[in-house]
Protein backbone atom coordinates (compact mmCIF):
# COMPACT_ATOMS: atom_id res chain seq x y z
CA UNK A 1 0.00 0.00 0.00
CA UNK A 2 0.88 3.87 -0.75
CA UNK A 3 1.98 5.64 2.53
CA UNK A 4 -1.02 8.13 3.14
CA UNK A 5 -0.01 11.96 2.14
CA UNK A 6 2.17 13.49 2.69
CA UNK A 7 4.34 10.99 2.45
CA UNK A 8 4.44 9.85 -1.06
CA UNK A 9 6.54 7.68 -3.09
CA UNK A 10 8.42 8.42 -6.42
CA UNK A 11 9.50 6.15 -9.20
CA UNK A 12 13.18 6.31 -10.58
CA UNK A 13 14.85 4.84 -13.30
CA UNK A 14 16.66 2.14 -11.83
CA UNK A 15 16.60 -0.42 -8.81
CA UNK A 16 18.29 0.87 -5.61
CA UNK A 17 20.95 -0.70 -3.68
CA UNK A 18 22.28 2.54 -1.77
CA UNK A 19 20.95 5.72 -0.18
CA UNK A 20 22.58 9.01 1.42
CA UNK A 21 20.88 12.35 2.78
CA UNK A 22 23.45 14.78 3.48
CA UNK A 23 22.20 18.09 5.58
CA UNK A 24 23.64 21.36 7.06
CA UNK A 25 21.99 23.33 9.73
CA UNK A 26 24.15 25.87 9.38
CA UNK A 27 23.06 26.78 5.80
CA UNK A 28 20.43 24.68 5.21
CA UNK A 29 22.58 22.70 2.41
CA UNK A 30 19.83 19.69 1.39
CA UNK A 31 21.65 17.21 -0.61
CA UNK A 32 19.56 13.54 -1.46
CA UNK A 33 22.17 10.86 -3.36
CA UNK A 34 21.14 7.26 -4.31
CA UNK A 35 22.75 4.69 -6.62
CA UNK A 36 22.01 1.81 -7.95
CA UNK A 37 21.09 -0.38 -12.30
CA UNK A 38 21.68 -3.85 -12.63
CA UNK A 39 20.14 -3.63 -16.27
CA UNK A 40 21.49 -4.53 -19.60
CA UNK A 41 21.73 -2.71 -23.03
CA UNK A 42 18.29 -4.53 -24.05
CA UNK A 43 16.29 -3.32 -21.06
CA UNK A 44 18.26 0.36 -21.43
CA UNK A 45 18.75 0.32 -17.11
CA UNK A 46 22.06 1.52 -16.64
CA UNK A 47 23.69 1.66 -13.59
CA UNK A 48 24.12 5.41 -12.20
CA UNK A 49 24.00 7.67 -8.89
CA UNK A 50 21.50 10.18 -9.09
CA UNK A 51 22.01 13.47 -6.97
CA UNK A 52 19.40 15.59 -5.95
CA UNK A 53 20.82 19.21 -5.16
CA UNK A 54 18.02 21.25 -3.11
CA UNK A 55 17.06 24.26 -5.37
CA UNK A 56 19.00 23.01 -8.10
CA UNK A 57 17.12 22.99 -11.72
CA UNK A 58 17.66 19.28 -12.67
CA UNK A 59 19.11 16.16 -10.69
CA UNK A 60 23.01 15.31 -11.28
CA UNK A 61 23.63 11.78 -13.03
CA UNK A 62 27.02 10.03 -13.14
CA UNK A 63 27.08 6.83 -14.81
CA UNK A 64 29.29 4.25 -12.83
CA UNK A 65 29.93 2.13 -16.28
CA UNK A 66 29.41 -1.77 -15.57
CA UNK A 67 29.70 -1.47 -12.02
CA UNK A 68 26.71 -0.81 -9.69
CA UNK A 69 26.89 1.17 -6.41
CA UNK A 70 26.05 -0.01 -3.13
CA UNK A 71 27.00 2.12 -0.66
CA UNK A 72 27.80 6.16 -0.57
CA UNK A 73 28.43 8.94 1.50
CA UNK A 74 28.21 12.91 1.11
CA UNK A 75 30.11 14.81 3.57
CA UNK A 76 31.61 18.63 3.79
CA UNK A 77 34.85 18.84 4.45
CA UNK A 78 34.84 21.01 7.91
CA UNK A 79 38.69 22.90 6.73
CA UNK A 80 37.92 23.32 3.08
CA UNK A 81 34.14 23.93 3.16
CA UNK A 82 34.01 21.63 0.28
CA UNK A 83 31.22 18.57 -0.38
CA UNK A 84 32.10 15.29 -1.75
CA UNK A 85 30.89 12.31 -2.83
CA UNK A 86 31.93 8.77 -1.96
CA UNK A 87 30.93 5.70 -4.31
CA UNK A 88 31.67 2.02 -2.95
CA UNK A 89 31.77 0.40 -6.67
CA UNK A 90 32.82 -3.19 -6.84
CA UNK A 91 36.30 -3.50 -5.39
CA UNK A 92 36.75 0.14 -5.76
CA UNK A 93 35.84 3.55 -3.72
CA UNK A 94 35.08 6.61 -6.11
CA UNK A 95 35.35 10.46 -4.67
CA UNK A 96 33.64 13.08 -6.63
CA UNK A 97 32.82 17.02 -6.03
CA UNK A 98 29.86 18.66 -5.96
CA UNK A 99 28.03 20.35 -6.83
CA UNK A 100 30.20 19.58 -10.47
CA UNK A 101 30.44 16.05 -9.94
CA UNK A 102 33.74 15.49 -11.26
CA UNK A 103 35.64 12.59 -10.38
CA UNK A 104 38.48 13.40 -8.13
CA UNK A 105 39.74 10.16 -6.63
CA UNK A 106 39.74 6.62 -6.97
CA UNK A 107 40.79 3.95 -3.98
CA UNK A 108 41.20 0.22 -4.67
CA UNK A 109 40.43 -1.70 -1.94
CA UNK A 110 41.04 -5.07 -3.36
CA UNK A 111 37.76 -6.60 -2.05
CA UNK A 112 34.13 -6.28 -2.78
CA UNK A 113 33.26 -3.46 -0.48
CA UNK A 114 29.62 -3.57 1.15
CA UNK A 115 29.97 -0.17 3.30
CA UNK A 116 31.70 2.80 3.85
CA UNK A 117 31.94 5.64 6.40
CA UNK A 118 34.12 8.75 6.41
CA UNK A 119 35.00 10.54 10.81
CA UNK A 120 33.48 13.75 11.07
CA UNK A 121 37.09 15.35 9.93
CA UNK A 122 36.63 13.66 6.39
CA UNK A 123 39.91 12.79 6.83
CA UNK A 124 39.64 9.14 7.16
CA UNK A 125 37.67 6.57 5.56
CA UNK A 126 36.45 3.28 6.60
CA UNK A 127 35.24 0.44 4.48
CA UNK A 128 33.63 -2.85 5.21
CA UNK A 129 34.67 -5.96 2.81
CA UNK A 130 32.53 -8.77 1.41
CA UNK A 131 35.29 -11.29 2.98
CA UNK A 132 35.06 -10.13 6.65
CA UNK A 133 37.68 -7.38 6.57
CA UNK A 134 36.96 -3.79 7.70
CA UNK A 135 40.14 -0.76 6.02
CA UNK A 136 41.08 2.24 6.75
CA UNK A 137 42.37 4.62 4.54
CA UNK A 138 43.66 8.24 5.07
CA UNK A 139 42.18 11.09 3.09
CA UNK A 140 44.59 14.27 1.68
CA UNK A 141 42.52 17.08 0.58
CA UNK A 142 40.97 15.43 -2.31
CA UNK A 143 42.83 12.29 -2.87
CA UNK A 144 42.73 8.84 -0.79
CA UNK A 145 45.70 7.19 -0.15
CA UNK A 146 46.28 3.65 -1.97
CA UNK A 147 47.80 1.56 0.89
CA UNK A 148 45.56 1.19 4.04
CA UNK A 149 46.10 2.81 7.49
CA UNK A 150 44.59 -0.20 9.20
CA UNK A 151 43.53 -3.45 8.53
CA UNK A 152 41.23 -4.87 10.98
CA UNK A 153 40.44 -8.41 11.03
CA UNK A 154 37.79 -10.12 12.95
CA UNK A 155 34.79 -10.74 11.24
CA UNK A 156 33.72 -14.24 9.71
CA UNK A 157 31.59 -13.03 7.58
CA UNK A 158 30.68 -10.03 5.22
CA UNK A 159 30.52 -6.57 6.85
CA UNK A 160 27.19 -5.01 6.72
CA UNK A 161 27.36 -1.71 7.75
CA UNK A 162 30.64 0.71 9.50
CA UNK A 163 29.95 3.96 11.15
CA UNK A 164 32.41 6.00 13.34
CA UNK A 165 31.95 7.83 16.54
CA UNK A 166 30.89 11.56 15.92
CA UNK A 167 34.30 12.34 18.13
CA UNK A 168 35.93 10.37 15.08
CA UNK A 169 38.20 8.00 17.35
CA UNK A 170 36.04 5.00 17.56
CA UNK A 171 34.72 2.84 14.52
CA UNK A 172 31.79 0.28 15.10
CA UNK A 173 31.50 -2.69 12.57
CA UNK A 174 28.65 -5.31 11.83
CA UNK A 175 28.32 -8.55 9.95
CA UNK A 176 26.72 -11.44 9.32
CA UNK A 177 28.54 -13.57 11.56
CA UNK A 178 26.07 -12.10 14.40
CA UNK A 179 28.74 -9.47 15.70
CA UNK A 180 28.99 -6.01 15.99
CA UNK A 181 32.60 -4.86 16.51
CA UNK A 182 34.71 -1.83 17.81
CA UNK A 183 37.49 -0.45 16.44
CA UNK A 184 40.00 1.84 18.55
CA UNK A 185 43.35 3.13 16.29
CA UNK A 186 43.51 -0.24 13.85
CA UNK A 187 43.20 -2.41 17.07
CA UNK A 188 40.13 -4.46 18.31
CA UNK A 189 38.43 -2.57 21.05
CA UNK A 190 35.15 -4.22 21.99
CA UNK A 191 33.13 -7.17 20.79
CA UNK A 192 28.91 -7.03 20.90
CA UNK A 193 27.67 -10.76 20.39
CA UNK A 194 23.97 -10.21 19.63
CA UNK A 195 21.06 -11.96 19.97
CA UNK A 196 17.73 -12.86 18.74
CA UNK A 197 16.20 -14.17 21.66
CA UNK A 198 13.16 -12.91 22.89
CA UNK A 199 14.03 -11.79 26.48
CA UNK A 200 10.10 -12.19 27.14
CA UNK A 201 9.24 -15.25 25.00
CA UNK A 202 10.59 -18.40 25.88
CA UNK A 203 13.62 -19.88 24.06
CA UNK A 204 13.93 -21.27 20.14
CA UNK A 205 14.26 -24.81 19.46
CA UNK A 206 17.01 -23.57 17.10
CA UNK A 207 19.00 -20.98 16.30
CA UNK A 208 20.55 -19.89 12.52
CA UNK A 209 22.98 -17.93 11.44
CA UNK A 210 22.36 -14.25 12.97
CA UNK A 211 23.09 -11.33 10.90
CA UNK A 212 23.87 -7.62 12.24
CA UNK A 213 22.31 -5.57 9.09
CA UNK A 214 22.91 -2.18 11.13
CA UNK A 215 25.19 -0.40 13.47
CA UNK A 216 25.77 3.15 14.81
CA UNK A 217 27.38 4.86 17.56
CA UNK A 218 23.95 6.96 19.55
CA UNK A 219 26.38 9.85 21.33
CA UNK A 220 29.25 12.27 20.80
CA UNK A 221 31.70 9.91 23.32
CA UNK A 222 31.04 6.91 21.65
CA UNK A 223 29.89 5.37 24.49
CA UNK A 224 26.26 3.96 23.06
CA UNK A 225 25.86 2.15 20.19
CA UNK A 226 22.83 0.53 18.43
CA UNK A 227 22.74 -2.36 16.36
CA UNK A 228 19.82 -4.36 14.79
CA UNK A 229 19.48 -8.20 14.23
CA UNK A 230 17.56 -11.04 12.97
CA UNK A 231 18.02 -14.66 11.64
CA UNK A 232 17.10 -15.03 7.52
CA UNK A 233 13.62 -15.45 8.37
CA UNK A 234 11.36 -14.31 11.72
CA UNK A 235 11.92 -11.72 14.13
CA UNK A 236 14.33 -8.86 14.54
CA UNK A 237 15.90 -7.44 17.54
CA UNK A 238 17.07 -3.77 17.94
CA UNK A 239 20.29 -3.29 20.79
CA UNK A 240 21.18 -0.74 22.72
CA UNK A 241 24.90 -1.19 24.43
CA UNK A 242 26.42 0.81 27.03
CA UNK A 243 30.11 1.41 27.52
CA UNK A 244 31.10 -0.26 31.38
CA UNK A 245 34.45 0.12 32.00
CA UNK A 246 36.46 -1.59 29.31
CA UNK A 247 33.12 -3.34 28.04
CA UNK A 248 30.10 -2.98 25.78
CA UNK A 249 27.11 -4.45 27.97
CA UNK A 250 23.56 -4.95 26.18
CA UNK A 251 21.06 -2.46 28.38
CA UNK A 252 17.90 -3.26 26.32
CA UNK A 253 17.05 -5.60 23.21
CA UNK A 254 13.80 -5.33 21.88
CA UNK A 255 11.65 -6.98 19.14
CA UNK A 256 11.52 -3.95 16.50
CA UNK A 257 9.88 -5.98 13.67
CA UNK A 258 8.32 -9.40 12.79
CA UNK A 259 10.35 -9.54 9.88
CA UNK A 260 14.38 -9.40 9.07
CA UNK A 261 15.51 -5.59 9.15
CA UNK A 262 17.80 -5.64 6.00
CA UNK A 263 18.55 -1.50 6.47
CA UNK A 264 18.90 0.58 9.45
CA UNK A 265 20.04 4.40 9.61
CA UNK A 266 19.77 6.86 12.38
CA UNK A 267 18.96 10.54 12.59
CA UNK A 268 21.74 13.25 12.88
CA UNK A 269 20.40 14.21 16.31
CA UNK A 270 19.82 10.44 17.31
CA UNK A 271 16.33 10.90 17.92
CA UNK A 272 15.19 8.29 15.09
CA UNK A 273 16.12 5.06 13.81
CA UNK A 274 14.61 4.53 10.61
CA UNK A 275 14.38 0.60 9.99
CA UNK A 276 13.66 -1.06 7.17
CA UNK A 277 12.41 -4.78 6.75
CA UNK A 278 12.38 -7.57 4.16
CA UNK A 279 8.99 -7.26 3.64
CA UNK A 280 9.08 -3.69 2.54
CA UNK A 281 7.86 -2.05 5.74
CA UNK A 282 9.52 0.50 7.26
CA UNK A 283 9.40 1.67 10.85
CA UNK A 284 10.20 5.32 12.53
CA UNK A 285 11.81 4.15 15.90
CA UNK A 286 11.56 6.22 18.62
CA UNK A 287 14.94 6.66 20.83
CA UNK A 288 13.93 8.50 23.63
CA UNK A 289 11.07 6.42 24.44
CA UNK A 290 12.33 2.85 22.81
CA UNK A 291 9.22 2.40 20.80
CA UNK A 292 7.86 3.16 17.29
CA UNK A 293 6.66 6.40 16.21
CA UNK A 294 5.33 5.12 13.26
CA UNK A 295 5.38 2.51 10.86
CA UNK A 296 4.84 2.22 7.33
CA UNK A 297 3.54 -1.03 5.88
CA UNK A 298 5.08 -2.70 3.03
CA UNK A 299 5.67 0.14 1.13
CA UNK A 300 8.04 -1.30 -1.39
CA UNK A 301 7.08 -4.34 -3.09
CA UNK A 302 10.83 -6.14 -2.55
CA UNK A 303 12.84 -6.14 0.54
CA UNK A 304 13.90 -2.44 1.58
CA UNK A 305 17.86 -2.09 0.03
CA UNK A 306 18.78 0.89 1.60
CA UNK A 307 17.76 3.70 3.89
CA UNK A 308 18.34 7.48 4.96
CA UNK A 309 17.43 8.91 8.26
CA UNK A 310 16.85 13.04 8.44
CA UNK A 311 20.23 14.46 9.26
CA UNK A 312 19.07 17.21 11.35
CA UNK A 313 15.32 18.26 12.52
CA UNK A 314 15.61 21.68 11.34
CA UNK A 315 14.25 23.82 8.28
CA UNK A 316 16.58 22.36 5.13
CA UNK A 317 16.18 23.77 1.56
CA UNK A 318 14.94 21.06 -0.03
CA UNK A 319 11.48 20.99 2.88
CA UNK A 320 8.32 21.78 0.86
CA UNK A 321 5.53 23.90 2.08
CA UNK A 322 7.32 23.88 5.41
CA UNK A 323 6.74 19.94 5.64
CA UNK A 324 9.80 17.60 6.95
CA UNK A 325 10.43 14.43 5.35
CA UNK A 326 11.97 12.38 8.75
CA UNK A 327 13.18 9.09 5.99
CA UNK A 328 14.01 8.03 2.92
CA UNK A 329 13.89 4.26 1.85
CA UNK A 330 14.96 2.16 -1.66
CA UNK A 331 14.42 -1.70 -2.97
CA UNK A 332 15.20 -3.07 -5.80
CA UNK A 333 11.13 -2.37 -6.66
CA UNK A 334 12.56 1.25 -8.32
CA UNK A 335 10.68 2.77 -5.65
CA UNK A 336 11.67 5.83 -3.69
CA UNK A 337 10.01 6.34 -0.49
CA UNK A 338 9.91 9.96 1.17
CA UNK A 339 8.13 9.34 4.69
CA UNK A 340 7.26 11.92 7.92
CA UNK A 341 6.07 11.62 10.76
CA UNK A 342 3.81 14.90 10.27
CA UNK A 343 0.33 14.76 9.50
CA UNK A 344 -0.23 17.44 6.78
CA UNK A 345 1.78 19.87 5.37
CA UNK A 346 2.09 23.60 7.50
CA UNK A 347 2.03 25.45 4.82
CA UNK A 348 4.28 28.33 3.64
CA UNK A 349 3.40 31.78 5.58
CA UNK A 350 1.15 33.88 2.97
CA UNK A 351 0.24 30.89 2.00
CA UNK A 352 -4.09 30.02 1.07
CA UNK A 353 -6.37 27.31 2.63
CA UNK A 354 -8.01 24.85 0.32
CA UNK A 355 -11.41 25.48 -0.10
CA UNK A 356 -12.32 22.49 1.55
CA UNK A 357 -10.53 23.34 4.99
CA UNK A 358 -11.87 26.95 4.60
CA UNK A 359 -15.43 25.52 4.68
CA UNK A 360 -15.01 23.43 7.69
CA UNK A 361 -13.78 26.35 9.64
CA UNK A 362 -16.26 28.75 9.09
CA UNK A 363 -18.87 25.57 9.77
CA UNK A 364 -16.90 25.76 12.68
CA UNK A 365 -16.73 29.29 13.98
CA UNK A 366 -20.24 29.48 13.10
CA UNK A 367 -21.65 26.08 15.49
CA UNK A 368 -19.53 27.90 18.06
CA UNK A 369 -20.58 30.94 18.18
CA UNK A 370 -24.43 29.73 17.76
CA UNK A 371 -23.69 27.90 21.41
CA UNK A 372 -21.65 30.80 22.82
CA UNK A 373 -23.34 33.47 21.89
CA UNK A 374 -26.82 32.55 24.46
CA UNK A 375 -24.70 32.21 26.92
CA UNK A 376 -22.82 35.37 27.13
CA UNK A 377 -26.01 36.95 26.64
CA UNK A 378 -27.34 35.45 29.90
CA UNK A 379 -24.26 36.60 31.75
CA UNK A 380 -24.64 40.19 30.46
CA UNK A 381 -28.13 40.27 31.44
CA UNK A 382 -27.72 38.67 34.66
CA UNK A 383 -24.46 40.70 36.31
CA UNK A 384 -23.64 43.58 34.33
CA UNK A 385 -24.96 45.85 37.29
CA UNK A 386 -22.60 43.36 39.74
CA UNK A 387 -19.74 44.77 37.34
CA UNK A 388 -20.26 48.21 37.25
CA UNK A 389 -21.09 47.81 41.71
CA UNK A 390 -18.59 45.22 43.48
CA UNK A 391 -16.25 44.70 40.74
CA UNK A 392 -14.82 41.17 39.16
CA UNK A 393 -14.40 38.98 42.39
CA UNK A 394 -18.37 39.63 42.87
CA UNK A 395 -19.15 39.34 38.64
CA UNK A 396 -17.54 36.20 38.71
CA UNK A 397 -19.57 34.69 41.88
CA UNK A 398 -22.79 35.80 40.10
CA UNK A 399 -21.52 34.34 36.82
CA UNK A 400 -21.25 30.96 38.78
CA UNK A 401 -24.08 30.98 41.22
CA UNK A 402 -26.63 32.57 38.80
CA UNK A 403 -25.36 31.58 34.98
CA UNK A 404 -23.42 28.46 35.07
CA UNK A 405 -24.76 26.72 38.31
CA UNK A 406 -28.31 26.03 38.81
CA UNK A 407 -29.07 26.59 43.16
CA UNK A 408 -30.89 23.95 44.70
CA UNK A 409 -33.31 26.30 46.00
CA UNK A 410 -34.36 27.80 42.53
CA UNK A 411 -36.33 26.19 40.19
CA UNK A 412 -34.41 24.17 37.50
CA UNK A 413 -36.33 24.35 34.78
CA UNK A 414 -36.10 28.00 34.35
CA UNK A 415 -32.28 28.27 34.83
CA UNK A 416 -29.46 28.79 32.88
CA UNK A 417 -27.02 27.57 30.78
CA UNK A 418 -29.00 26.69 27.96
Amino acid sequence: PRPKPPSRIDTVATPLFGICWFGDPGDGTDIVAHCGGGGSAATGVKNVVTVKIAEAEEDLIISTGDQIGVALSVVRNPLSGKIYLYVALGNKVKSYSLPDGREVGELDVCDSVNALSLNSMTDRIAVGTENGTVKIYSIDGDEMQADPLHQMLGHSKAVCSVAWSPRGNLLVSSAKDGTARVWKDGEAFAELKCSIIDPRGPPPKRIGQILVRGCAFGDLEGKLIYTVASGRRGKAFLSAWELKGDQFECAVRTECSPNPVSAMSLSGDAGLLALGATDGTVILWGVERWKPKKKFFEVHDLPVTCIAARPFPVPLRGDEDGLQMHALSASADSQLAWLTLESKSKGRKGSQRSFKSSVNMLMRTAIMTGMCYPLAHEMWNKCEDEWAANGLGKTIQCIRDDVLIASNSRPGILVPPY
